[in-house]
Parts: structure tokens; C-alpha cells; sequence
């Protein structure tokens, strides 16, 4: 009895590991802000956990939108509860807000379209956060399959 219970736990834990291991993405490229001047590129990097989304900028750009008094930030961490759906597409990574993220971050986020239908054709407009990545080989299977999850969840809170 004691040897299949070990045996259990083991297993447990080697799951937890390996999933805490494999459930995050990693990746270097450039963040999009929306200015008066047209869109700026910021050098960054990109960090997505099951829990969170971690954006480090070479420039202190994180405000809160109206927070004036606030310091700028060079890392800016949300939590994946706070995003509703996160999309990839040709190396770049739209990160689609709930309304919480998008109100305190709402100077970083640019207007997107997506097809909703094919016939007729329907299209809607969302605000979304977009990091273009170096290398998009940064994400692989197992970054497709944590970016599934969150957007699971995002759906079944909907």
C-alpha cells in the first residue's frame, strides 16, 4: 500500500515540475505603443506563465493612465485572470484585455480587427496589447498549449 501511495505522490510531483517548467513563454522582441507620432517600438521581452504576464521594456514606459503622481516601470505583471484571450499570429502576440487590465493600461493598446464570420463577412474591433517576437520559434507546443489554456479560461468566465 505504501509503495503505490510513493509511487502516486512521485508521479505527482513530477507533473507539477515538469508542468511548472513547460507552462511559460519566453520571448524577445518589440512592444507596439500607440503615440501622436505613429506606433513606437520598445525593445522587450516577454514572459507568459499560467499565472501571469510579465513584460520587461528597455525604456520606463508602464504608467498607470491616471495615476500622474505614479513612478514609470520598466516591468509591467498582470495577472492571466485580467486577460481575455491572447492570439498569435505570424511572430506577433496580441494580448486581448478584460476591462480591468484595459482601464489601468489603456495608453498601451491598439485598435485590432478580426474576422468574425466569412459569409457575410463580419468583422469586429478589440483593443489589444502587440509584441512582435525576434524569433517566433519562441513558442512552441507546449507554449500553444498554456496559450489554449488561458484562453479556456478566459472564455468560460465569459
Amino acid at each position: 500500500m505504501t509503495t503505490i501511495s510513493k509511487g502516486v505522490i512521485t508521479t505527482l510531483i513530477i507533473f507539477l515540475v515538469s508542468g511548472h517548467l513547460l507552462g511559460q513563454i519566453k520571448a524577445a522582441g518589440k512592444l507596439i505603443i500607440p503615440s501622436a507620432d505613429g506606433d513606437k517600438h520598445f525593445k522587450a521581452v516577454i514572459r507568459i506563465t499560467p499565472t501571469e504576464l510579465e513584460i520587461e521594456c528597455s525604456e520606463k514606459i508602464f504608467r498607470r493612465f491616471n495615476a500622474f503622481h505614479t513612478p514609470k516601470y520598466r516591468k509591467m505583471r498582470v495577472n492571466t485572470m485580467e486577460i481575455s484571450e491572447i492570439c498569435v499570429s505570424e511572430g506577433t502576440i496580441f494580448i486581448l484585455p478584460e476591462d480591468d487590465f484595459y482601464l489601468r493600461y489603456r495608453n498601451l493598446f491598439n485598435p485590432v480587427w478580426r474576422i468574425v464570420r466569412f459569409i457575410p463577412l463580419d468583422e469586429e474591433e478589440k483593443m489589444a496589447l502587440i509584441f512582435i517576437m525576434d524569433n517566433p520559434a519562441d513558442i512552441g507546443s507546449s507554449g500553444m498549449e498554456l496559450l489554449d489554456s488561458i484562453n479556456k479560461r478566459g472564455r468560460s468566465k465569459n
